[in-house]
């Protein structure tokens, strides 16, 4: 089969696939006494990625060395020896030594104060959706996960699927009920302009007048709503009812931006009607040019209602 017949079927380049086997077998001779494979996983909104995996005896999780961006390395020129280097490194560098405690998830009542929620994208992730609880958001859906400690300051999920929810014999209203409770304690909020962001990241070395007037118009106010810890779960601050019915006793009526999985923006809306072209536009264009396609939340914009907390998709 040739290369381009090769890539019609499967939908990965040929060259990508020669590529992995060679970094395997190159780690398979570094690490002699370990079993080493690839193996694809499937990520958020359908994205699914191939990487490499090393497993010493005795250790029940490794990390999952992922092959695309060495990929792109390697077509700029980069070095095989150079890139297998890197790929050792990343492995010792996160190697759980040891293995690994995990909660029993076969037993509700162990893991109950641990079930968190995060939302997804609902049309990126359908076929994801028909094997786990599930519940709809506006164009989002609410997913259940539950958090596992690696290492201190690393962390992993176990996501809730239908098997294990079966098991639990329990319903999604309770299921939603701990999740509410158990991800406002663990993940909790943070609210800040976003200027305030970018100076904390910047330090110092943040410019002046990061968001200047035009044409004596100030700049409109974004607010970064997220949860306290970079991952998966940050966006569910936007399921945080106090939080937004706070934000709009204060500036009114205001816009939803979900910017990614990590963070959603919050902006006063004017007195005029709510532009949902120009702000799904924004949305959008920030998608193709700024997010990876694993990190989208949505491709809308939504309008929050101050006097009766409904929130509204602008389309």
């Amino acid at each position: 089969m040739n290369e381009n017949m090769y890539a019609a079927i499967t939908g990965i380049p040929a060259g990508f696939k020669a590529f992995v086997g060679a970094m395997q077998e190159r780690l398979e001779a570094r690490y002699p006494d370990c079993e080493v494979r690839a193996v694809q996983t499937d990520k958020n909104n359908g994205v699914r990625l191939t990487g490499i995996v090393i497993m010493q005896d005795g250790e029940n999780v490794t990390p999952n060395i992922y092959m695309e961006g060495f990929y792109r390395e390697y077509l700029d020129g980069r070095r095989m020896e150079d890139i297998e280097a890197d790929a050792a490194r990343l492995y010792e560098g996160c190697r759980i030594k040891g293995g690994l405690s995990l909660p029993d998830m076969t037993d509700f009542e162990a893991v109950r104060g641990l079930i968190c929620f995060k939302p997804v994208n609902r049309e990126r992730n359908r076929e994801k959706l028909k094997s786990m609880p599930h519940r709809d958001f506006l164009d989002l859906a609410i997913v259940y996960f539950v958090p596992v400690t690696i290492g201190g300051e690393k962390s992993g999920t176990i996501t809730v699927t239908d098997h294990i929810f079966r098991l639990w014999q329990t319903d999604e209203e309770t299921l939603y009920g701990y999740a509410l409770e158990n991800t406002r304690r663990l993940y909790p909020v943070i609210l800040q302009s976003l200027e305030d962001v970018i100076r904390d990241v910047m330090g110092d070395d943040a410019p002046e007048g990061l968001f200047p007037e035009r044409d004596g118009i100030p700049a409109v106010p974004l607010y970064v709503l997220r949860c306290n810890k970079g991952d998966m779960s940050s966006a569910a601050a936007i399921l945080y009812g106090d939080i937004l019915r706070e934000f709009g006793q204060e500036h009114g009526n205001f816009y939803i931006l979900p910017s990614s999985i990590y963070e959603v923006l919050l902006t006063p809306a004017g007195p005029g009607p709510a532009d949902g072209r120009y702000m799904c536009g924004m949305v959008r264009a920030a998608n193709t040019e700024q997010v990876l396609p694993d990190e989208v939340l949505s491709d809308n914009a939504y309008y929050y209602h101050a006097d009766t907390g409904e929130i509204e998709i602008l389309s």
